[in-house]
């Protein structure tokens, strides 16, 4: 059984060990079109094993702080400010979203299709596009598969 620690964040326990953290944002602040201040002081760390879940309201700050986390705030006139982003004890704050992507991380909007004439299976085919080659895609897949089925539950 995986061990699920809370994450650390507003109102969250800090007492996972530092060793199975795979995501660390530390005092990031992200500021669009060099005077919008979006996000202030935001920390949050993800250990292995864990769910995390980002909620607020419309402009609190979610869509931004997954954004500075892909990659994808230049595209939109933004940056970070100040803070680091940590991705496996890798400083990931300035790279660009391909290299991101390559790491594993990708941002998928809620309600876009990545491409709507394909199918669902074709578009996760597409999504791994960077990961051909490594001998776990079509390993990857059978197990998206297998959390949508509800037979599959428990296994």
């Amino acid at each position: 059984m995986v061990d699920k620690q809370p994450a650390s964040g507003v109102g969250a326990s800090e007492t996972a060990p530092t060793s199975d953290m795979v995501l660390n944002l530390n005092n990031l602040e992200v500021i669009y079109n060099e005077v919008i201040l979006v996000l202030r002081g935001f920390s949050l760390s993800v250990f292995d094993g864990q769910i995390v879940a980002l909620l607020g309201s419309n402009g609190a700050g979610k869509t931004t702080t997954l954004k500075a986390i892909s990659g994808l705030l230049p595209s939109e006139d933004g940056e970070i400010s100040d803070g680091d982003i940590e991705y496996r004890g890798a400083d990931i704050k300035d790279l660009d979203p391909a290299r991101v992507v390559k790491l594993g991380i990708s941002l998928v909007m809620e309600g876009r299709r990545v491409f709507e004439h394909l199918t669902v299976n074709e578009n996760l085919i597409a999504g791994a596009y960077s990961r051909w080659g490594d001998g776990e895609v079509d390993k990857d897949i059978d197990l998206v598969y297998a959390h949508n089925d509800p037979g599959a539950q428990g296994a």
